[in-house]
């Protein structure tokens, strides 16, 4: 059958780069882990940094095992295979919309606590034993949004702005920077704007993965109760 033929192309290209992608994952956990134990991370406890190997590791495998039984389900056309693969997709499925809701729900908090951490992060820019995590933070921010401080270069006062806070990064220091090169709007309009923006991004992207799950599925219950009576694997 044609649709049945078509069905398997989509379900095998889909699949091959759920491979890919979990590959690429399981890759980057395995980088962690070889990384972690010839370098110290100074910027992590050691609790988070395991368990953000440990989860890393794991969606990788999971993401990776998804991809190969719907691969070899497409080209086996095993029942029992494509059963698997129609149990794993459903456990993505939920946990997507989890996230779909929640990032939706959570956007006014997200916006928010990102706001109060940022203008807190100016206030300790200058202080003695400042963590330098801080000032990468807000150089990071204020340099890619274009804007200096929370409320503008005053929140600076008793000392001059980051270099920052100047289009270009090339002088040693603000002072350096000329007026039309300086960044003066604050940042406590663009940061919620950016963080609206990504949380947004982040919801189109879920829900286009749900939506290609849901495809997937049903293409995968089509091919299993079309496919042979036998079970190749078996």
């Amino acid at each position: 059958m044609v649709l049945k033929g078509c069905i398997r192309i989509f379900l095998f290209v889909i699949n091959t780069i759920t491979v890919i992608f979990g590959f690429a994952i399981t890759a980057i956990g395995i980088y962690c882990v070889s990384k972690s134990k010839t370098e110290p991370f100074n910027d992590m406890e050691t609790g988070s940094l395991v368990g953000f190997i440990v989860f890393t590791l794991f969606i990788g495998l999971f993401v990776l095992t998804l991809g190969l039984l719907g691969v070899f389900g497409s080209i086996t056309q095993s029942p029992r295979m494509m059963n698997v693969y129609v149990g794993l997709i459903v456990v993505v499925l939920i946990l997507e919309l989890v996230l779909l809701v929640g990032s939706l729900v959570s956007k006014k908090k997200i916006i928010t606590t990102a706001k109060d951490g940022f203008e807190d992060y100016v206030e300790k820019y200058y202080q003695d034993g400042n963590e330098e995590h801080i000032q990468s933070a807000v150089d990071a921010i204020q340099y890619n949004l274009e804007c200096c401080g929370f409320n503008g270069q005053s929140d600076y006062s008793g000392h001059q702005p980051p270099l920052s806070c100047c289009e270009n990064k090339s002088y040693e220091d603000f002072s350096q920077c000329p007026d039309k090169e300086q960044f003066k709007e604050g940042c406590k309009e663009k940061l919620p704007n950016f963080i609206g923006d990504v949380v947004n991004l982040f919801a189109v992207v879920i829900g286009f993965a749900v939506v290609l799950d849901v495809i997937s599925m049903m293409g995968a219950f089509y091919v299993r109760q079309n496919s042979p009576k036998y079970d190749h694997i078996a």
